[in-house]
C-alpha cells in the first residue's frame, strides 16, 4: 500500500507461480488462527495465542464472525470506543452493530465473503461482499423476494486486539436500489 516502495516485477511464468503458491500458503496460515468460531475462542487477556493474533487475523477473525455469531464478534473484535467512518459518514459504533444485525437476519442465506485483506503497519484493508434473498424489512423496505448483495471495502485501524477506527466504502445506494425493485 505504500506508493514509495518499488515492486518487483514476476517476469517469468514460474515466479509468478512461485508468489502465488507463497500467497496462498500464506493466506492460509492466517485463516488457521481463526478458524474456530469466536465464542469458541479463548477471550481472556492473558491467552498467549491471542496475544500474538496480526491484525490481519483479528480482522480475518471479526469478519468470519459475520457467517457465525456475529454479536459476539462485534463484542470481541470492535471497540467500545470505536470511531466510525461509515457509509453515510461518521457514525456510532450502537448503529453499525443494530444496522448489519437487521442485514443479517433480513437476508435469507446470508452469507459474508471475503475476497482480499492488505495490511499495511496497523491498518487492515479488507474487500467484501454480503447477501443473500431479501425475506425481511431492511431499512423500513418491505422483503423483495430478490437475490440481493451488497460490496465493499474496509479499513480496520487495530490497536491491541480490536478495531478502534473502521472505515467503510461501497455499493450501498445500488442495494437500496435493488431492494425497493429499482434496475440498475
Amino acid at each position: 500500500m505504500t506508493a514509495n516502495r518499488p515492486i518487483a516485477p514476476a517476469t517469468t511464468p514460474g515466479r509468478r507461480r512461485m508468489l502465488g503458491a507463497l500467497a496462498a500458503v500464506g493466506s492460509a496460515a492466517a485463516l488457521t488462527g481463526i478458524a474456530t468460531p469466536a465464542t469458541a475462542q479463548s477471550q481472556g487477556p492473558t491467552d498467549e495465542s491471542t496475544a500474538r493474533t496480526s491484525p490481519r487475523q483479528l480482522m480475518a477473525g471479526f469478519y468470519a464472525t459475520y457467517n457465525g455469531d456475529l454479536a459476539a464478534g462485534f463484542e470481541r473484535y470492535i471497540s467500545k470506543d470505536l470511531v466510525l467512518h461509515g457509509f453515510d459518514g461518521p457514525n456510532s459504533r450502537d448503529a453499525w452493530v443494530a444496522g448489519d444485525l437487521e442485514l443479517k437476519s433480513a437476508l435469507s442465506g446470508f452469507r459474508m465473503d471475503v475476497f482480499d485483506q492488505l495490511v499495511e503497519g496497523n491498518k487492515v484493508v479488507t474487500r467484501w461482499r454480503l447477501g443473500g434473498v431479501h425475506t425481511g424489512a431492511i431499512l423500513g423496505i418491505p422483503p423483495s423476494g430478490l437475490e440481493v448483495s451488497l460490496t465493499g471495502i474496509s479499513i480496520d485501524r487495530v490497536v491491541g486486539r480490536q478495531s478502534v477506527e473502521h472505515w467503510s466504502e461501497g455499493n450501498f445506494g445500488r442495494f437500496l436500489d435493488t431492494i425497493r425493485g429499482k434496475s440498475a
